[in-house]
């Protein structure tokens, strides 16, 4: 294992929740652990648990999910995109825009317990009567999560406050140090959150995103291939349109994937096949290779804009940011732990305010609006725990507040994230 696969466990115990609470779940388990407890539980979690082993590297990119069919998903680092059926999936997306306004892409971002905040601007920013209806939807780990409800529109915006102001850390994670040290296990089990997952993503909603995606809309979530160190999106809508309880089923085990923070909940073990053998992928936390995206780079979704005749409108990518990536000044420890968690959380804030100046590069060579809000600098409260109602029920009023403002939309929003 890696130097970079041992970060986020020791964050995990040890990092302050303001800083990163998507991966710090329980501040006062960091105070019942010690150094050495650490070293072991990162040396047991290199331990092997799947059943079914994976797919060789020479042929691993010809395997697909069990009883799927090609268009459900694909590599998110491919450099050949315009011969992918993804590159027809966004293009189609695009050409069957309805309605005299602009295209418009909604990304949203890792941030945990801090999708609160995402979850409170679509309820602001529905209660304006402004919020357009988007026309592709992405999203990554805790965005993962509020994609779903952000996809089929405002009608489902109340069950999208309940998750995230009544949720507790029970309802999502269930903790086994003892576990973790002794055989090889995951921080927490992720039963809670799956079975959390599919309570709230009943078929009835997949249906309902079957039938959307049939209109030409497109949901996609990233996760990441652990086996393959690569970024996958996958077609959540193509997924549903199968229309199978195994469809059904592999869209929830996607979402769960992309929320697994790595090491704190085991990998999802997807099945896959090659129409011989069956074999398993292991996936995890999006976030881990992108932070935040709208569409793959090597789309030329300006040219396909201006094919459409499309280019006069107003088109508009949508960021909402979940994560806090401005810079804190915190005095720092030159022991090894804290060392190691403030390299960690740097490289994250890297790669989050990387992957947004992305995005502003991808908006301004394709002639796109950019308009994004990020939780305020301003906003000083701290979680007791992975997932405390207070804290969320806060956050959500002050997305809320934000989302009512349509000022808040910034097209600086890389300054705003630098709490500029």
């Amino acid at each position: 294992m890696t130097q970079r696969g041992l970060a986020p466990f020791d964050k995990v115990l040890s990092m302050p929740a303001p800083i990163q609470p998507i991966i710090s779940p329980i501040r006062g388990l960091a105070r019942q652990l010690s150094t050495s407890v650490l070293a072991i539980a990162l040396l047991a979690s290199c331990t092997s648990l799947r059943d079914v082993p994976p797919p060789d590297a020479s042929t691993y990119e010809n395997y697909l999910p069990v009883g799927m069919p090609a268009d459900v998903r694909f590599f998110g680092d491919n450099t050949d995109l315009e011969a992918t059926q993804i590159a027809n999936e966004l293009r189609g997306a695009v050409a069957a825009h309805h309605g005299t306004g602009g295209v418009n892409f909604l990304a949203l971002s890792g941030g945990g317990a801090n999708g609160a905040f995402g979850a409170g601007i679509l309820s602001g920013w529905s209660a304006t009567g402004a919020r357009p209806e988007f026309d592709i939807v992405t999203g990554i780990s805790t965005g993962a999560i509020i994609a779903p409800f952000a996809f089929l529109g405002s009608g489902y915006d109340a069950a999208l406050q309940r998750f995230y102001t009544q949720t507790r850390t029970r309802d999502v994670a269930r903790f086994r140090v003892l576990g973790t040290v002794f055989a090889g296990q995951s921080l927490a089990n992720n039963r809670p959150l799956q079975a959390a997952i599919r309570r709230e993503l009943t078929d009835q909603m997949l249906t309902r995103i079957a039938e959307e995606h049939a209109t030409g809309r497109r949901l996609i979530i990233g996760t990441t291939y652990v086996d393959a160190e690569r970024p996958v999106l996958w077609d959540v809508g193509a997924i549903a349109s199968v229309g199978t309880p195994d469809a059904y089923e592999l869209a929830r085990q996607v979402i769960l994937a992309s929320a697994s923070i790595p090491l704190v909940f085991e990998p999802v073990q997807i099945d896959v096949t090659n129409g011989q053998d069956i074999r398993s992928e292991m996936h995890i936390d999006g976030a881990v290779s992108q932070h935040i995206f709208a569409y793959p780079q090597d789309l030329q979704m300006g040219d396909i804009i201006r094919q459409l005749g499309l280019e006069r409108r107003r088109n508009t990518i949508w960021i909402i940011q979940n994560d806090r990536l401005e810079p804190r000044f915190e005095p720092q420890s030159e022991r090894f732990g804290p060392l190691l968690n403030w390299t960690y959380d740097a490289l994250m804030r890297s790669q989050g305010l990387g992957d947004v100046a992305h995005i502003a590069s991808l908006a301004q060579r394709d002639g796109l609006a950019l308009r994004g809000v990020a939780i305020p600098a301003t906003f000083a409260e701290e979680p007791t725990q992975f997932f405390d109602p207070t804290y969320m029920s806060n956050l959500f009023q002050v997305g809320y507040e934000m989302g009512l403002d349509q000022g808040a939309w910034r097209d600086d929003i890389e300054e705003v994230l630098l709490g500029q």
